[in-house]
């Protein structure tokens, strides 16, 4: 009789107890394996500064920059969100002045001949200033000291339209060889990729 309640108390006590006490360290320790919001932050980052490290060394250009899409602000009366674009990442010679400052919460109705072609082909290139059509960038010639200028659409891995991979020659005009735009292609891949990575994973 006095085994028989033992076990029950047992049963009803102690083997619960311990199974939430087993419960509670399986949680803590799969939490512990979840990197914080601050870390994937730092991680991502750090890999895109990698690639564009890549991609300068390889181009020899002046100054790349990725600037992504994301909402900003609604329209009066509707709500209808605002479409805008910020610069996220840049490098550039030492030389040079960052204009990541510059190139926060811009509307996308400022440079609608870009993105639109961007949007429809998937890039766009301007060789020389003077001589090719210039899509409405001539800021990134005269305020900045362009000289080629090349842009990348960034597309996730649903093929959606998220970003854009920029790429500057100050000090002299340049022309992306075949193999050149195979290599850049690759890279501007891959970031998307990274990126789709980071943005649509579940918290």
């Amino acid at each position: 009789m006095f085994t028989t309640i033992i076990v029950a108390l047992i049963t009803a006590v102690i083997g619960p107890s311990v199974l939430e006490w087993v419960k509670a360290k399986i949680r803590k320790k799969e939490q512990e394996n979840i990197p914080s919001p601050v870390q994937e932050a730092i991680d991502i980052n750090e890999i895109i500064d990698n690639q564009l490290d890549q991609i300068m060394e390889e181009l020899q250009c002046d100054r790349i920059w990725v600037a992504q899409f994301h909402n900003g602000g609604h329209f009066y009366p509707t709500g209808k969100s605002i479409q805008k674009f910020s610069v996220f990442y840049e490098k550039m010679n030492p030389n040079l002045q960052a204009i990541q400052h510059v190139f926060q919460q811009i509307p996308v109705s400022l440079f609608p001949k870009a993105l639109s072609k961007l949007y429809k082909d998937g890039e766009l290139g301007i060789i020389n200033y003077t001589t090719d059509e210039n899509y409405d960038l001539m800021m990134f010639q005269k305020q900045f000291g362009c000289k080629s200028f090349y842009m990348l659409a960034i597309d996730d891995l649903d093929e959606h339209f998220i970003g854009v991979l920029g790429l500057a020659f100050t000090e002299k005009e340049h022309k992306l060889s075949r193999e050149e735009w195979i290599f850049i292609r690759q890279k501007v891949g891959a970031i998307g990729s990274l990126l789709t990575d980071y943005l649509y994973k579940k918290k």
